[in-house]
């Protein structure tokens, strides 16, 4: 078995040493953001993360910045719900992760919630998509928000940047 604190090994270089090793098996990261993948001879063949699949939970995954990687050899994958090749993956996920850094910049802290600041205002305009995931603000914590909308997990929190950017939306503890 290996195992990694993803604090001091990057995800990516970590998933980019098994899979050009032409490594099998099942690699699990625990931590706020946890999934699991399955690979086989070298390539990512099952992605879950936060009750996302396939394509969706590995760019969930590339956002990881944190947490514990394990990888036990010679499991097998329960399906297949990837059908990239291993230079796909890895190029998919540097441009996964270069496009979470502004995101994971204003939202941090994944437990926290969101809610309106008093600068909201009811006429601010927004456009259905934006609605969507304002709905969500004061429902939940961030993870939450991630793991649950319809929308995706990257477009929920895209969605909501400008808002928090503007000071419109606030990080809170859970109360």
């Amino acid at each position: 078995m290996l195992r990694g604190d993803l604090t001091e090994f990057a995800f990516p270089a970590m998933l980019q040493m098994l899979l050009n090793g032409g490594r099998s098996g099942h690699l699990r990261i625990q931590g706020v953001l946890g999934g699991e993948l399955w690979l086989e001879h070298g390539e990512v063949v099952y992605a879950d993360a936060l009750g996302r699949q396939g394509q969706e939970a590995l760019e969930l995954l590339s956002c990881v910045g944190s947490g514990e990687l394990l990888f036990e050899a010679g499991l097998l994958a329960p399906a297949r719900n990837l059908t990239l090749g291993r230079d796909a993956t890895l190029r998919q996920l540097m441009v996964d992760e270069d496009a979470w850094k502004p995101i994971l910049q204003a939202f941090p802290d994944w437990n926290m919630w969101l809610r309106f600041t008093p600068r909201w205002s009811e006429q601010q305009p927004v456009s259905r998509i934006q609605y969507r995931a304002l709905a969500l603000v004061g429902r939940m914590s961030i993870r939450e928000m991630v793991q649950r909308s319809d929308l995706g997990g990257r477009r929920v929190l895209a969605l909501l940047l400008p808002f928090r950017q503007a000071g419109l939306i606030e990080t809170v503890s859970a109360s």
